[in-house]
C-alpha cells in the first residue's frame, strides 16, 4: 500500500489548533490525513451516542474533553456530511429538532448556550469541519467563552501547543 500523501489544508491546520490534548490532536490529524470526517466516521467506543435516527445523532462530549466550567456539553450532528444548515433536507432538519427535544427532556438541559458551527471553521473557531450544534450548560464555577473568531493572543498559544503536538505526532508517538 503506498504511503498516504494528503497534505493538510489551511482549514485542517486551523482545526488542529483547537485540540486541547495530544490524544484529540492525534485522532483528528489521523482522520484528516486519511481524508475522513471525524463526525461521519464517529468513534462510537469513545463517543457514546445517546440518541440517533437515520439522519442525525447526539452524544455528550467525553469527560476527558469536557471543559471544567461545563456541567453538560452535547453535540447534535447530521449524519450526512454537510457544512451549512441551509444544505439540510427538511427531514434532516426535523431529525435535528427531535434530537433537541431529547436534550431537553432526557438529558435535562436547563439552559446555557446553544451554538452552531458551520461553514469554514476558520470563520467560527471550530475544530471539526462538519455542521454541528453545541449545547453548553455551565456549572457556574467559572466563565464560559465561545469565540466566533480567535483572539490573536489565543491563536498564538494554540499554535505553540499545536507545534508541540505536531512534533510528537511526526516522531511517531501514540497517544
Amino acid at each position: 500500500m503506498p504511503p498516504h500523501t494528503h497534505e493538510l489544508t489551511a482549514e485542517e491546520l486551523f482545526c488542529l489548533e483547537g485540540c486541547r490534548s495530544y490524544k484529540q490532536y492525534y485522532r483528528m490529524r489521523t482522520d484528516f490525513e486519511a481524508e475522513r470526517c471525524t463526525f461521519c466516521q464517529l468513534d462510537r467506543e469513545f463517543n457514546h451516542v445517546l440518541w440517533e435516527d437515520e439522519r442525525a445523532m447526539l452524544w455528550k462530549v467525553p469527560e476527558e474533553y469536557l471543559r471544567d466550567t461545563l456541567a453538560l456539553h452535547a453535540l447534535l450532528v447530521p449524519k450526512r456530511h454537510v457544512r451549512f444548515e441551509a444544505e439540510l433536507t427538511d427531514n434532516e432538519a426535523l431529525s435535528l429538532h427531535q434530537g433537541k427535544r431529547y436534550i431537553h427532556s432526557i438529558l435535562g438541559y436547563q439552559g446555557g448556550l446553544t451554538h452552531v458551527r458551520e461553514g469554514d471553521m476558520r470563520l467560527n473557531a471550530g475544530t471539526v469541519p462538519h455542521l454541528h450544534i453545541n449545547y453548553f450548560q455551565p456549572n457556574r464555577t467559572g466563565e464560559v467563552r465561545v469565540p466566533a473568531y480567535k483572539d490573536p493572543g489565543d491563536r498564538e498559544q494554540n499554535e505553540q501547543r499545536t507545534a508541540a503536538f505536531a512534533a510528537r505526532y511526526e516522531a511517531g508517538e501514540l497517544p
